[in-house]
């Protein structure tokens, strides 16, 4: 890495780190692709004064942004407040992979919450994709693709699996297309046993995404801060009043949690367990043309391989995720993670010479069922949780800032029982 970028790196990544503020999480190591390749970004301020306004929104990363974009869209005021600089916490680790799709495969999350909310949750989620879609032609944030989704049976056993996903997702109103044996180099670019492909996906920088949302955001009215570390929250009748660690008053009619998985440590009860999970770019010129569709590329084996297509012929890998014990211990395996991560590729792809240029580990959370929680807090009516989970967080967190401007506003909305505490 040259001097200059690792000076905009250290520059980005700076205050916030979890040794100069104690208490922050620690949610990815390395260098993400992203800041390498948007070393240069919008500054926000810290909180220097006492601020009132009607919702506070604790975390600046892409749920807090898409929260309040939604809100002061719909005119309500807010502001934004992060511990870290704008960006740098589970966002710039993002591979941005966006789709539909939940971890758990549809046909498998009907045995853990019932046929009609499974379907439900698919179909909230297939509205989340198509709203991402919107919102960057909105935006004019050309970082945001529409892409085609194929994940392929990574063993003959798992065929069936796919045939019974392919069969519940038709005819419930979510088209796929089932290919088997040499049907899949259609839309591989190499041969599987079987595949499932979806004509409805999207990838994105998503640091590029939370900046333009604040751009937005900002410009109507949305205050945000950031290295302002919130130390004290207090919540009454009258709604939610926060101190920062610099000694200033915000006031709100009520708060939202957009930070996360670190969020957890604010729940009466564990809902989710942590893993770890690593990446890697290839160089630039690995590919000399993307591969089918240059599709969004995932196995049926778990954890599961995924994989992405990226300017100048990059590719995006990730997987190999394990249990999360410690940041350090999840660090400590970032060069043999990466190095996994690179034979896994090759034996897909043994025609082309691979070098990773960056990589990076970062901490996620996983639920039961696989879909996130978004929620009022269960004893403090004033305080909701944005807690995009698995392997789609940012769909998630855009059926979060829906749902959260929609219970602000007193309004219903049709997928707000979907992802309650108590499900």
């Amino acid at each position: 890495m040259s001097s200059w970028l690792l000076d905009q790196v250290q520059r980005i990544q700076g205050a916030g780190r979890p040794e100069e503020a104690p208490g922050i999480w620690d949610l990815h190591g390395g260098v993400p692709y992203w800041i390498a390749r948007n070393a240069s970004r919008t500054d926000y301020p810290k909180l220097t004064a006492d601020v009132d306004t009607d919702v506070l929104i604790i975390g600046g990363g892409v749920t807090g942004a898409l929260c309040a974009y939604h809100l002061i869209e719909a005119g309500v005021p807010c502001v934004v407040v992060d511990a870290r600089a704008i960006g740098t916490g589970s966002t710039c680790a993002s591979t941005a992979l966006l789709q539909y799709e939940i971890d758990t495969p549809l046909h498998e999350l009907i045995g853990h919450v019932g046929l009609a909310h499974a379907v439900r949750a698919y179909q909230a989620s297939v509205l989340s994709v198509n709203a991402l879609l919107e919102l960057g032609a909105r935006l004019g944030n050309s970082s945001i693709q529409a892409r085609k989704s194929v994940q392929y049976a990574s063993r003959k056993r798992h065929v069936r699996s796919l045939q019974e996903e392919a069969t519940i997702r038709n005819a419930h109103g979510i088209p796929v297309e089932l290919l088997i044996g040499a049907e899949t180099r259609k839309v591989l670019p190499f041969e599987a046993p079987a595949a499932l492909r979806s004509s409805l996906a999207a990838e994105a920088d998503a640091w590029r995404l939370t900046h333009a949302l604040h751009d937005r955001s900002r410009a109507d009215g949305v205050q945000v801060y950031e290295r302002s570390m919130i130390v004290d929250i207090h919540e009454d009748r009258t709604g939610v009043r926060l101190r920062t660690a610099n000694g200033s008053t915000l006031r709100g009619k009520h708060l939202i949690y957009a930070t996360g998985y670190a969020s957890q440590d604010l729940l009466p009860e564990k809902v989710v367990d942590m893993h770890s999970t690593y990446a890697l770019v290839t160089e630039a010129g690995t590919l000399t043309e993307p591969w089918p569709e240059a599709a969004l590329i995932w196995e049926t084996a778990q954890p599961y391989l995924y994989m992405r297509t990226a300017p100048q012929g990059r590719i995006i890998v990730g997987g190999r995720d394990e249990p999360f014990r410690s940041p350090a211990l999840r660090d400590a395996l970032l060069q043999r993670k990466t190095k996994g991560l690179l034979r896994d590729l090759s034996k897909l792809l043994p025609d082309i010479p691979l070098r990773s240029e960056f990589a990076w580990c970062g901490t996620f959370g996983s639920t039961k069922d696989g879909l996130p929680y978004i929620d009022r807090h269960p004893r403090r009516p004033s305080s909701w949780f944005a807690l995009g989970m698995g392997g789609n967080g940012i769909t998630f967190s855009v059926l979060a800032a829906h749902i959260i401007r929609d219970g602000i506003l007193g309004v219903p909305n049709p997928h707000e029982d979907l992802f309650r505490f108590d499900r």
